[in-house]
This record gives C-alpha cells, structure tokens and sequence, in this order.
C-alpha cells in the first residue's frame, strides 16, 4: 500500500465539457479522499471516460477546475493501451522513467570518475543523492516484484503490446500504474480482458487500498467488493451527480426505491394541480355566469371579487409551477431494444464435431484438442488464465462455422474512418432506411447513423457489434466477453435475451452475474496447453 498523505485528495468542482457546442456534461462537482472508493456508472456515451481523462488531466475542461491536495500523485488506468508497438520492457519501466534516467545518467558519470576524470566527481554527488531520493536502488526489485504479483513477469521484454493478449496487456497497464505509487486511482473499466484470478486479486487489493479510488466499471461482483460510494452521471442530470452509498446492489435497490418514491410524489401533485386547476376553472366559469346572468349590481359586484380572486389563485398555481419543490415529469433514457430469433433446428442435433482440432495464436500452436463437440442448444462457457487460448479456442470454432455470430473481445478490427451506418450494412444486408430504424433501437441517434465509428464510445461501439450479430440471424453465437464496455440497463436486456435465445451460446466471459444469468450447463477449462470439460 502507497503512504498515503495526510491530507491527499482530488476536488473537482465546476466541470463542463462540450463537443461542437453541445453539452456532454455541465456544472459536475465531486472529490475522492483517502479511503473513498468511489464508482462512477451510467448509461453508454454520457460522458464518464471522458470525465476521467478531464480528472487525470488529459484532458483541458470547456470550465470548472480540478484541484490536487498536497502531496497528491493520481494514477490513470485508461481503456486502451497508448501505444500497442511499445516493448512490455520499457512500457513498464516508464512509470519510473526519472528513475532509470538517472540511473543512466549516474553509470554514465561513474565511468566517467573511473577513467580519471575528477570534474564529473560534483555532477556525480548530486546525481546519486537524487537517485537515492527517488528509492532507485529498488526500483528493478519493483519493477520485478508487480510484475510477478500481476502475472505478467513471463512476458519477453522485448514483446511488442500489440502480440500479447488483451489480458496480459490490461495486467501490465495495472502494473504501470501501481509502480508510480500514486495516492488517488483513477481506473477506466479495469476488469475488462483480465480473468477470474486477476479480477479477484484487484479487487482485494483495492478493498485494502489506503488511498482513494475513482473506478468505472460495468462488473457488478467487482463494485460490490470494492465500491463504498456510488455516483451516477445519468445523462439526465447532467449538471450533477446521483450518488449512493455503498456498492452495486445496494445502488440497484436505493435508485429503485428513489425511482417509486418520485412517480409516487409526481402523481400526488399531479392529482393536486388538476384538482387546483379545475376548481380554478369553475369558479371562473360561476363568476362569469352570475356576471352576466343578473342584473342585480351587488351579485355582479361579488361575481367580479370571485373572479379576481380566481386569477390570484391561478397566477399563484402558475408561481408554484416554476418553484423549485414542484417536480418535474420523472423521465428516463431509451432502453435497449433486443430479441434474438428463434431456432428453428431439433436439439441435440451437432452443430460442429472436430478431431484434433488445433488452436493456434499466430502461428503459435497452444492447444490440441482430440475431440470437439457442440450441439444445438447448447450453453458452453470457456474459462481459463489470460493468454492460454480462450478467444483463440473461439476464432478455431468461428472458422469452422463461418455461419455463426461472432461478438470479439476487442474493437482492435474495425476502421474507425468507416460511417456507423456504412459498417452495419456491410455486415447487415439491408435497406438504408431498415438500418436506420435498427440502429434507432440499439440508441443510436439520428445524429450518429453518419457518423465516424471513431466518434462512438467504447460502450457504443459494443452495442453496435452486438446489434449486427442479431440481426445476421445466426443460431449459434461466439461471444467474447460480451459484458465489456456495456452499461447496467444494455446488460439486463442482454440477460434477458440470452436466457430466452433457443440457439447455441459459446462464450468467454470472467462476470460472474452474467455467467448466473444465462445459466451455463457446459464449462470448458483452458490452461497450460491442456483442454477439461466439466458438466
């Protein structure tokens, strides 16, 4: 655990941003202190990873300001890793980059004293008392010691990113960051890719973490663990944040509660204005009737006094109106829009029988399995380490059965210069209004059918895979850590969908909710080179 400062945190106050003059996100305090681990959730494309890079100052703010406290070093996990043709070596290493440079600096000093020159002597007394400052006789045993906790100490040095696996490459982001021994943790969707194994060490150690912690995540067992508050940035509110305590299903039930105490509230005003209104509009209507239905001048007299005070009584309904206690009408985002077909194949019949079927990485072999069977109907979950081979297990499957849906772990594929629209239809053969009416369903705006997929979020670029997978009408479905990227509401939906598709699922997936959900009946275990199957 870092030595956490005294009075180290992280303020925010203020923060706005918009893109081409429109609002992302307006007016958003918050702070994180030591102790505080703080879950930041909501809806797909609001805004939350961009918040973060504003917080981990990547990114300049359209207002506000964020304030470091003294002695504050915030760490930043981002969703992606910044430069896939980095080695694993120096990629690490750089979270202690002023460290090895002076490292460097001081050999080089050293040969210079040793070969007889005296005047490096001074440069060299400074040099190794700020080495010894930044703690740099340890620093490969840190480097070392991270790396072995995070699995990742028998990846080559000279590994480009790009050639490990989305897993090992989240672990060695996760080791970068813990090396620089920050006080606050701002962590972008940091289970996504790792397995079972590094999920749960994550979560311990932040259970145990003395410092503060900012996380977006989607992993619903992992915010329980870890998460003691809940902020929600909506999409709705975009000028503040909903928060709640504790974590992710205490925040499930509190926001459903909040939700029937609201329309409960709004209905009871709703009956109360009607009834103001309609009793307004009756003494008005009585008013006006006596006036002119009587010549009597005092009856004509009191009919105007009960009109006057019918229009004070309906300006004073109008002030209660604009006031800050009434409630507006309760409104909510679209909800996903999802169905899988219906097989219409017996079950039991074979979807694919393979013998020695090989599952290579490149041209790397890391598995002979003897015999492989799928049947329709079936419910198969693929588990294993990062990097023995499960998402290569599942390219094997797809290039046997070219007529299933594949879901991939990553984005890595798609060109980004490509229009949403353009893509969908290059894999959906339909009309373009029948794309635009799909996409409306997958909460795609009329605004993003045109737009560069690099525009979308990671969680939008998620859901339109997914919708192309649905709507290619495949009866057998590869997914990939389908869960990654996608938001609380997208994965009930999903679930839901899942449990009621009467087709064949294969998937890699380390969120124990979803896993539950489905109900898988199948579990196939990949690790060392070695293939299980446990019924």
């Amino acid at each position: 655990m870092p030595a956490t400062a005294q009075f180290s945190y992280l303020k925010a106050t203020g923060l706005s941003l918009a893109f081409h003059a429109e609002p992302l996100f307006d007016g958003v305090s918050l702070a994180v202190g030591a102790g505080d681990r703080v879950a930041l959730v909501g809806p797909n494309g609001v805004g939350k990873s961009t918040l973060l890079k504003i917080l981990a100052g990547r990114l300049a703010p359209s207002a506000g300001r964020v304030e470091l406290g003294p002695g504050t070093r915030v760490g930043y996990f981002a969703q992606q890793v910044p430069d896939p043709a980095a080695t694993v070596g120096d990629f690490v290493r750089s979270a202690l980059a002023e460290v090895f440079s002076v490292e460097s600096r001081l050999r080089a000093l050293e040969r210079r004293v040793a070969d007889g020159d005296l005047d490096a002597l001074d440069e060299y007394g400074s040099v190794l008392e700020r080495f010894e400052a930044l703690d740099g006789w340890t620093a490969q045993a840190r480097v070392d010691d991270v790396r072995r906790r995070l699995d990742v100490a028998h990846l080559p040095d000279d590994a480009m990113l790009a050639q490990v696996s989305g897993g090992e490459q989240a672990r060695l982001m996760l080791a970068r960051v813990l090396l620089a021994d920050p006080t606050v943790l701002l962590l972008d969707e940091p289970t996504n890719h790792l397995d079972a194994g590094a999920i749960d060490w994550l979560g311990g150690y932040l259970a145990q973490w003395t410092g503060g912690v900012l996380v977006i995540s989607h992993d619903r067992a992992f915010l329980d663990r870890v998460a003691n508050r809940v902020v929600e940035l909506d999409g709705i509110h975009d000028d503040e944040l909903q928060e709640y305590e504790g974590g992710y299903t205490a925040y499930k039930a509190e926001k459903q509660a909040r939700w029937q105490k609201l329309l409960r509230d709004y209905e009871a005003q709703e009956k109360h204005r009607s009834r103001l209104a309609a009793d307004i509009e009756a003494t008005k209507e009585h008013s006006l009737t006596v006036e002119f239905a009587t010549t009597d001048s005092s009856a004509r007299r009191l009919a105007k006094k009960v009109a006057k005070k019918a229009k004070a009584r309906e300006r004073r309904l109008e002030r209660e109106l604009q006031s800050a206690r009434w409630i507006a009408e309760p409104q909510t985002r679209p909800t996903l829009s999802l169905a899988f077909p219906t097989s219409r194949k017996p079950r039991h019949e074979f979807v694919l029988q393979a013998a020695d079927l090989a599952v290579k990485a490149g041209s790397r072999t890391l598995l002979t399995i003897p015999a492989l069977e799928i049947r329709t109907g079936d419910r198969i979950l693929i588990t294993g380490p990062n990097g023995a081979g499960k998402s290569s297990l599942l390219d094997a499957i797809a290039a046997r059965l070219p007529d299933a849906g594949v879901l991939p772990q990553t984005h890595d594929h798609l060109r980004l210069d490509t229009p949403v629209i353009d893509h969908f239809r290059s894999k959906v053969p339909v009309y373009p209004q029948d794309a635009e009416k799909i996409l409306t369903g997958y909460l795609f705006g009329e605004d993003q059918w045109r737009a560069p997929l690099h525009t979308l979020s990671a969680g939008e670029l998620r859901r339109l895979l997914l919708a192309i997978v649905v709507n290619q009408g495949a009866r057998v479905l590869l997914l990939d850590e389908p869960t990654n990227y996608l938001d609380f509401d997208s994965l009930d939906v999903i679930e839901q969908a899942l449990t009621a598709f009467t087709g064949t699922i294969v998937t890699v997936t380390h969120d124990r909710y979803f896993a539950d959900a489905i109900g898988f009946k199948t579990s196939w275990h990949v690790a060392d080179g070695g293939f299980g199957v446990d019924m």
